[in-house]
């Protein structure tokens, strides 16, 4: 049996699952440095986000995958600028 303390010692928050998938996919070379730091910074934001939007009192109605999708696309354009 697996004791609370143990279980509580592995959990990963979304956010932070994002971030060690973030950093294997640098270790293997298939994102850049660079890459990672404003992924990093864009996963924070979309974190921060949604973090506040469940503080504001919306925590009774679950996001929908539209309104992330939403949110995600608001925060996007202001890290990645549309390439000319």
């Amino acid at each position: 049996m697996i004791s609370i303390s143990a279980a509580s010692s592995s959990y990963l928050s979304p956010l932070q699952q994002l971030q060690k998938e973030l950093q294997s996919e640098v270790n293997a070379g298939k994102i850049s440095s660079a890459d990672q730091d404003a992924l990093t910074s864009a996963l924070t934001d979309i974190d921060s986000s949604l973090q506040s939007s469940r503080s504001s009192g919306s925590s009774s109605k679950k996001t929908s995958p539209d309104d992330l999708k939403a949110k995600i696309d608001d925060l996007m354009p202001a890290k990645f600028p549309a390439a000319s």
